[in-house]
Order: structure tokens, then C-alpha cells, then sequence
């Protein structure tokens, strides 16, 4: 059986780890190398984020297990430069996110919801690109309370906030703060509007200590902030789907894989979760272990 390890039990493995050292969906045969041809090296190029480090070597690593070839090639630049490197032949694969592929390919699709924003991201590939199923795993822009705060005001989901943003301070990052769109569509759709903005640093942990100060009433931060593990936190659920989806999602070139190596990378993708994420970059924030160790030992936690 599959442990769930708290904070303080992962930074625990992660030393000792640093010590130490969906379902699938149908794919065209022409996304597949074909059987008569030998696998070719699979380079694996990630975008310059620990969360895209650490999810690409899980893929990587696992089918170096499995005997293939694997070349990685780690914080090699922006999400938009690293599938211009597969979809002009200098990568194989990489690892991006469902709905900004969607926006940089289709800015204009109107696509929201998860199982809207994947069938659409599909057909907006460039030509010779496609993907393998989506995780579980999300990394989005999430409202987040305190325990506190959901429990004094009744707050669970962003429903709950319509018609009451401001009777709060929102406190996030300056980037998420100058996102436009973002708080159009949640302005929209849940007639939300908040009394006053605070920019807060980059360090998620500013905005959980801005939380439970009380500085802030409601937070911004990412789905896959490892700071959400805290058991104090609250993270708003999103049950209108006002913000578009960000599925993890893997990206590769068309004939780049053979048939057993699509089918290794969408099943772990079918066991990748947010939990996960969060939990393998509380090894990276506290530094207890390197982005090769995590993933390893996310694989041998889920028997690969």
C-alpha cells in the first residue's frame, strides 16, 4: 500500500534519500515509433522550474529503469522554448501544462474546464507535436484562507465568496496580482471583487505567513505550492470553473515514442497527484534533496 507522508515525514525521507545519493487515452500509430525501428534516445528537455525538473527525471528515470535510452537536459528555458525544442526536432519530450499550451496555441479558445481544455490544447499542437494523457496533478492560481477564516466566515469554495471579496485584503504575488484575466473571470463569475491588493514576495511562504498574521484575508498562490500542505491552510475550491485548467500533461514528438514507452509515461501520469507535487518540492524548498533523488523516490514509492 501506498504511504501519505506528512511535512515532516517527507523532509525525513528526502535526507535519507539525499543520503543516500487518468486513464489512457487512445493515440494515433502515428504517434508511435514504428516496431520494426529501434527506440531512439529519448531527450527529455524541461522548462527553468524545480516543479518541471523534478516531474521530467520521473519520466525520465522510469524509462531509464526500463532499459531505454534517456538524455535530460534540466532548466533549459521557458515552458514556450522547451516545446519549441520538441516541435522542432532539437528535443523528444517535455513536460508542460494544459491550459497554457492551450493559450499559447489558441489564445482565443473559450475553454475552461479540465475535460474542455485538454480535447482542445490536442488540436491546437503544432504540426508533428501531441501529448500523452493528463495527471491528476494541477498546477493553477488558487485562493487560499486559514482554517480560521473558513471556519469564522463559512468559506470552502470560491462560491462562497460571491458577493463578500470585499470585505477582504488579497495578498499574492506581484505577477499573479497583474494577471488580468484571471480576476476578469473570477469577477465574473463570482462577483468577486476584493476591498484592497497587497503584492507580497515571490516566497509562497510570505503570503501562508501573511494568512495567519492576519495582514491578509485570502491568499493567492498556486494549486502546487508545497506551503498547502500545512494542515492551517484552506484552498478555496474552485467549483464554478472560473479558472482555466493546468493538468500536467507530456509532450512529445509525433513517431518519437515506441507503443511500451507512451504506455510507461501515461501510467505514471494516471498516478501523478497534487499531493505528490507538493510533497516532492517540500524536498526542493528545504534543499534536503536534489530533483533526481525526489524523483527516484517517488518511483520507488509507487513501485516502478
Amino acid at each position: 500500500m501506498r504511504r501519505t507522508w506528512g511535512r515532516a515525514g517527507w523532509r525525513t525521507a528526502a535526507l535519507a534519500v539525499a543520503a543516500s545519493v487518468a486513464v489512457s487515452g487512445c493515440q494515433a500509430q502515428s504517434s508511435i515509433v514504428p516496431a520494426h525501428e529501434d527506440a531512439p534516445v529519448v531527450v527529455i528537455e524541461t522548462a527553468s522550474f524545480a516543479e518541471a525538473e523534478v516531474i521530467g527525471y520521473i519520466y525520465g528515470n522510469a524509462l531509464t529503469r526500463e532499459g531505454w535510452r534517456v538524455q535530460p537536459r534540466p532548466q533549459s528555458g521557458t515552458g514556450a522554448e522547451v516545446v519549441e525544442s520538441v516541435a522542432n526536432g532539437e528535443a523528444t519530450f517535455t513536460v508542460g501544462f494544459t491550459g497554457s499550451l492551450l493559450r499559447q496555441f489558441d489564445p482565443g479558445s473559450p475553454a475552461v474546464a479540465a475535460d474542455e481544455v485538454y480535447p482542445a490544447m490536442m488540436a491546437s499542437l503544432p504540426e508533428g507535436v501531441t501529448a500523452g494523457d493528463p495527471a491528476p496533478a494541477e498546477d493553477k492560481p488558487a485562493l487560499v484562507v486559514s482554517r480560521n477564516t473558513s471556519e469564522t466566515h463559512g468559506l470552502s469554495t470560491m462560491s462562497d465568496l460571491a458577493g463578500r471579496c470585499g470585505e477582504f485584503t488579497m495578498g499574492a504575488r506581484a505577477e499573479m496580482l497583474a494577471d488580468r484575466e484571471l480576476f476578469t473571470e473570477i469577477s465574473q463569475t463570482y462577483d468577486c471583487v476584493f476591498a484592497r491588493q497587497v503584492a507580497l514576495g515571490p516566497n509562497p511562504r510570505i503570503v501562508l505567513d501573511a494568512l495567519r498574521s492576519g495582514q491578509i484575508g485570502v491568499g493567492g498562490m498556486r494549486s502546487s505550492d508545497p506551503v498547502l500542505h500545512e494542515g492551517d491552510m484552506v484552498m478555496l475550491d474552485d467549483d464554478e470553473n472560473a479558472i482555466t485548467a493546468q493538468h500536467l500533461v507530456p509532450v512529445f514528438r509525433k513517431g518519437s515514442l515506441t507503443e511500451d514507452q507512451l504506455a510507461l509515461v501515461n501510467r505514471i501520469s494516471g498516478e501523478l497527484t497534487t499531493d505528490d507535487v507538493r510533497e516532492l518540492l517540500l524536498g526542493i524548498e528545504f534543499g534536503s534533496a536534489s530533483a533526481v533523488a525526489l524523483a527516484d523516490f517517488w518511483l520507488n514509492e509507487h513501485g516502478y
